[in-house]
This record gives structure tokens, C-alpha cells and sequence, in this order.
């Protein structure tokens, strides 16, 4: 082989690899341009799920606040007081709280359900929400000298209190009193139109009748 054409074929050879090169560069950057716009891509995803969780925990916290809100507003108006005196339960029932009748002398500790038997221990809820909740709060309890013998003296205007066992005390006035059949149970309605509402419920002398007293809480 000629001179000439060995420093030809070097060049050749030179060229082609130059080309080769080229070739591999240009793919790498092709390639560096693609993993770069994924990961750009994944990144904004990232950032818009973060987004969408930050959002989303601030909307709970928001909704959170917001009940805390309210359940201080109510804890506000509601006064607090000392239950470490009251039982956690008489006989086999449960204690939820007191009802206190200064004006016929009444203070008795409110049994979690009514039966026979707690019915001879004090008085009872009846049906309704927790006590001292949005609601009507229904009390019975016998026509015995020391339970609620002397519930109709009462008359509208007269105010009473309840204390929970979280301790607050909600004091409740009198706006309505009468008698019904014992059939009838329209004084257990719990539609109070987002007050605290509590009936008391008692036998009439002679056992025929029911005596109902309704109160509102005082504002």
C-alpha cells in the first residue's frame, strides 16, 4: 500500500470515527433532554400532589377550628362547676348528671336509663341527646314525696338547672306545663330548633294522666 493511500485511509478512519462521535453526543444530549423533562415533569406532579394534600389539611384544619369554635362558644356561656362529689353510680346505672329544683327542693342524680328499678332509685333520662346537648333532654321520675311529688307546683317562668358530669351547668326556664294520656308522646319530640330543651315527665295523682313540664335553656 502506496503512502498515499495509508494517510487516506487514516483519514477516512479519523472521519468516521468524528462522525461516530458526533452521532453518540447528539443521543446523549437527546436523551439528557428527555430524563430532564420527565424529571420536570415528575417534579410539578410531586409539587401539585403536595399542594393538593397541604389544601386538603388545611380544609380539615379549617373544619377542625371551626368545631373547636363552636364547642368554646358553647363551653363559654355554660358555667363549670365542681362534680367531684357526684357518684358514678347508684345501684346498677350509670350517673350523667343532677337536676336541681331549688324552688320545690329538688336535687336528685339524673340515671343513664329508665326500668323499673331505677325508676324506685331517683330519676332517669327518658329519651333524647347527652345531656345538656342540642336537643330535648326528657326527665322522668316517680310522684314520690322525694322524686317529683311536688313537680306541679311548678308554673311557667319557674327555672331549674342541669350539671353533668363534665360539670357545666345549664340553667332551663319553664314555658310550658300540662297533662296528657300516657299514650301520647308528642312531649318526646326532638325537634327544638337548635336549642337545649328539657321536659320533665311525672304521673298526675291517680296515675291516669302524665304531667309534663317543658323548659327551654336561659339565654
Amino acid at each position: 500500500m502506496s503512502k498515499k493511500n495509508f494517510n487516506n485511509g487514516r483519514r477516512a478512519k479519523k472521519s468516521n470515527t468524528k462522525k461516530i462521535a458526533i452521532k453518540i453526543y447528539f443521543v446523549i444530549i437527546i436523551i439528557f433532554v428527555i430524563i430532564t423533562g420527565m424529571v420536570i415533569a415528575s417534579n410539578k406532579e410531586d409539587s401539585k400532589n403536595k399542594n393538593n394534600i397541604t389544601q386538603n389539611e388545611y380544609n380539615e384544619n379549617i373544619e377542625n377550628t371551626n368545631s373547636t369554635q363552636e364547642l368554646k362558644e358553647i363551653k363559654k356561656q355554660d358555667e363549670v362547676v365542681s362534680v367531684s362529689d357526684m357518684p358514678k353510680k347508684i345501684g346498677n346505672y350509670e350517673v350523667i348528671g343532677k337536676i336541681v329544683i331549688d324552688s320545690i327542693d329538688v336535687e336528685k342524680y339524673i340515671l343513664n336509663r329508665t326500668t323499673i328499678n331505677s325508676l324506685d332509685l331517683s330519676v332517669t333520662k327518658f329519651t333524647g341527646p347527652e345531656i345538656n346537648e342540642v336537643g330535648n333532654f326528657c326527665i322522668t321520675g316517680h310522684n314520690y314525696k322525694n322524686i317529683f311529688k311536688r313537680l306541679k307546683e311548678l308554673e311557667i317562668g319557674d327555672e331549674f338547672y342541669l350539671v353533668g358530669t363534665d360539670g357545666r351547668k345549664v340553667y332551663y326556664k319553664i314555658y310550658d306545663k300540662f297533662s296528657i294520656n300516657p299514650e301520647n308522646e308528642e312531649c318526646l319530640n326532638q325537634e327544638t330548633e337548635g336549642k337545649r330543651e328539657v321536659t320533665l315527665i311525672t304521673c298526675d295523682p291517680g296515675a291516669v294522666t302524665r304531667l309534663i313540664i317543658k323548659a327551654e335553656e336561659k339565654i
